[in-house]
């Protein structure tokens, strides 16, 4: 139930379980928050895939997007994101519209080309070639969803004779698709497909610091005109940004519970980038959030002060958090919010309580 301005809140959750031992209480205690947020009335529940380490778990977004529809009635479930290299599009045509189906059209297919260089190694898929294979592999599974049969010649993938993917999506066309936009290069290539966007404050604050919000403005007045020229209407489209955020009645202790695992989450992304990448130079691509990002690391800025100083993560009591929001909301045009409250490993009775806190104070404010 967006709220009467029509912004949407949702979760997110990256099922990060830095103690494996502990992952089946994990995924219960996962499953647990999007119950809840159900029924709190939140609009949004926004899952991702990873592979080959504890920053995410979930290494199949049609599993896990398949148990919550079975446990949820109401709410939406967004993919954020489906990596579409790493998958022959046919196989994800077919499971995100079985998704579709088993929760009666609740589907928000968000898309991506990935960004962990252990995960194309450990595939054995080039990195240098996502943008390409990603805009390939959409093109087939909208096909695949929209026409009756679809066949396809490409540089990835061969579909030699028509076949007929079922079954068909729920929603008609298809279901709405998100794409995942960092560089201005990828808000103009949702703009020319007509996708939704997906920000994320995590990877745009990595690329471009304390400018980070003012580069998304650029980025997105890029996007609207590109619409514009194209004679699509920019305010049709959804623009939806994830951010590590939570709630407090004290601010003091708001930072003082969720800074250790916001640490641990930048920690472990720096492993991870570090991991199969390169040892000299830059994957093609990649050269901005690559050059950037290393930057970003070794000027200190993954610092928790720094990233509350500069709004990458929103900790604080409600009066604080509802004045970023309405910010970022003004600023940059947003409609969705998707809100991290359980990130690194973070104690469930803290995000249940921050989740109830954030619907009750603040959503109603925003």
């Amino acid at each position: 139930m967006a709220s009467k301005s029509g912004t949407r809140f949702g979760i997110f959750s990256l099922s990060q379980f830095p103690d494996q031992s502990q992952r089946v209480q994990s995924f219960d205690n996962d499953l647990g928050f999007f119950e809840s947020a159900e029924a709190l009335g939140y609009d949004e529940i926004w899952i991702a895939e990873h592979l080959f380490s504890t920053y995410g778990v979930v290494t199949s977004t049609q599993v896990y997007a398949a148990a919550i529809a079975q446990r949820t009635k109401r709410i939406r479930i967004g993919m954020a994101v489906v990596v579409i290299p790493f998958n022959h599009p046919l196989r994800t045509a077919s499971d995100f519209a079985l998704v579709d189906v088993l929760s009666h059209g609740r589907l928000d297919f968000g898309i991506g080309r990935a960004y962990q260089p252990h995960e194309f190694v450990g595939l054995g898929v080039p990195m240098d070639q996502s943008r390409e294979m990603l805009a390939e592999g959409i093109d087939v599974v909208l096909r695949a969803w929209t026409q009756e049969k679809v066949s396809h010649k490409g540089r990835y993938w061969t579909i030699p004779e028509p076949v007929e993917v079922l079954p068909k999506p729920v929603q008609q066309p298809h279901p709405p698709v998100f794409q995942a936009t960092v560089s201005p290069e990828s808000f103009e290539q949702a703009a020319r497909a007509g996708f939704h966007l997906q920000m994320a404050s995590p990877f745009t604050y990595r690329t471009y610091r304390e400018a980070w919000r003012d580069e998304l403005a650029k980025c997105l007045a890029r996007h609207d005109a590109t619409c514009a020229s194209l004679g699509r209407n920019p305010k049709s489209v959804r623009k939806m940004i994830l951010l590590p955020f939570f709630v407090h009645e004290s601010a003091a202790k708001a930072r003082e519970i969720y800074k250790p695992h916001v640490e641990w989450f930048y920690a472990k992304v720096t492993a991870n980038q570090l991991a199969g990448a390169p040892q000299t130079g830059v994957v093609k691509g990649y050269e901005l959030t690559m050059s950037e990002g290393k930057r970003t690391r070794e000027m200190g800025y993954l610092a928790f002060d720094k990233l509350l100083e500069n709004g990458a993560a929103i900790v604080g009591d409600p009066a604080e958090c509802i004045a970023q929001l309405r910010d970022l909301k003004s600023r940059l045009g947003i409609t969705d919010f998707a809100l991290w409250f359980n990130i690194g490993g973070i104690a469930p009775e803290h995000v249940t309580k921050a989740m109830q806190l954030c619907a009750e104070r603040v959503m109603p404010e925003v």
